[in-house]
């Protein structure tokens, strides 16, 4: 157990610069980070230090203040007869312009808006205002048991109510999307909004046909129905989120990953009944053909660490795909199914570039 809490400080990548806002940046990350084995399978793996930290700014070192980084999103919007819990991180007005896009953050199934907490903070620094959203069913919003039957068109249709009651109906965007299903749905629902998603980026979101369901998610699909999670069961979701990358997850991140499923069952029966109406091949179809003819601009960013997505399939992907969608993967860091999670910094210079390039440069 010794060797699993050491540290990754001297594994992240490194640069020539001596400043003290590095010196930070790095103290910052390797806190927050440290080397887990490939497939976790037992709770106490995935803690790699007890004791809170301050959540100190990457860029600059200092404690960041406000609710930027909360376990819950503090933001709550009542829209289409469901409340949904945001997080809403304003641009610096020392880098903010017009013409910087608004961002909206979309996660997959079993996550939250927390996975955005680093990467929104660091793209409001560059001047983007930045909205990441809790699905119905997920972290703070609201997790109905009726009139709400988990479907991606009622997934898509609370979206966009959503999109409507923060304001963002009639103006463009980026749009960003990660995960299982509902990175799926947001991709979905970007189709059908097409004139309002300016920019799109995808995090480590299946695309190939051939993808299958990581295993937690897949258990809900077996054959066999006594093989499937019992009716009940709590959904783990601190090792679910902690899964599929090369670093191990603090006891703090892990807990705000697990926070709505221990306090309300309907957590966990929202993802069961999400399982329940998913066609899997069928989805993977539908995005498939839908983009094949997709005109915005368009970023895959993947870890190549990903153990549940191989990289290979989205090469394959890509190949029935206009040019204006381009595939990046060569950061600086190992990353894995999380790459806003593992190390946001190391993404963010990618994620700044395409969305302050030019479109009709691009």
């Amino acid at each position: 157990m010794a060797s699993l809490a050491r540290s990754v400080a001297h594994n992240v990548p490194q640069t020539t610069s001596c400043g003290r806002q590095h010196k930070a940046a790095v103290a910052a990350a390797a806190a927050r980070r440290q080397w887990q084995p490939s497939q976790p399978q037992r709770r106490h793996l995935l803690v790699a230090r007890a004791q809170e930290l301050e959540e100190i700014d990457p860029i600059t070192g200092e404690v960041i203040a406000g609710t930027a980084m909360a376990t819950e999103a503090g933001q709550r919007v009542e829209a289409g007869g469901l409340t949904f819990a945001y997080r809403k991180i304003a641009a610096d007005p020392a880098a903010a312009t017009p013409g910087k896009l608004p961002v909206l953050c979309l996660h997959g199934l079993g996550s939250s808006s927390y996975t955005y907490r680093a990467t929104g903070s660091l793209l409001a620094q560059a001047g983007h205002d930045v909205i990441a959203v809790d699905w119905p069913g997920h972290g703070g919003s609201s997790k109905p048991t009726s009139g709400f039957d988990y479907s991606a068109e009622a997934y898509i249709a609370a979206l966009n109510d959503f999109v409507a009651a923060v304001g963002l109906s009639g103006q463009q965007f980026a749009v960003i999307v990660h995960g299982f299903v509902l990175g799926q749905y947001g991709l979905l629902w970007a189709l059908d909004n097409d004139e309002s998603v300016a920019k799109l980026i995808v995090l480590n979101t299946p695309l190939g046909l051939k993808t299958p369901l990581r295993p937690e998610l897949a258990a809900y699909k077996n054959p066999v129905p006594f093989l499937r999670p019992k009716a009940g069961a709590k959904f783990a979701a601190d090792l679910f989120n902690a899964a599929g990358g090369p670093y191990a997850m603090s006891r703090r991140d892990a807990d705000a990953y697990q926070a709505p499923y221990d306090s309300d069952p309907a957590a966990s029966a929202a993802i069961a009944a999400t399982m329940e109406k998913l066609d899997w091949p069928a989805l993977l179809r539908r995005v498939d053909e839908g983009y094949c003819s997709w005109r915005q601009p368009s970023l895959l960013l993947f870890g190549t660490s990903d153990q549940f997505i191989e990289l290979k399939s989205v090469f394959e992907w890509l190949e029935s795909k206009r040019t204006c969608m381009r595939l990046a993967s060569a950061v600086e860091a190992k990353l894995g199914h999380m790459p806003q999670e593992d190390y946001p910094e190391a993404i963010n210079k990618s994620l700044v570039k395409f969305l302050e390039e030019d479109p009709e440069l691009m």
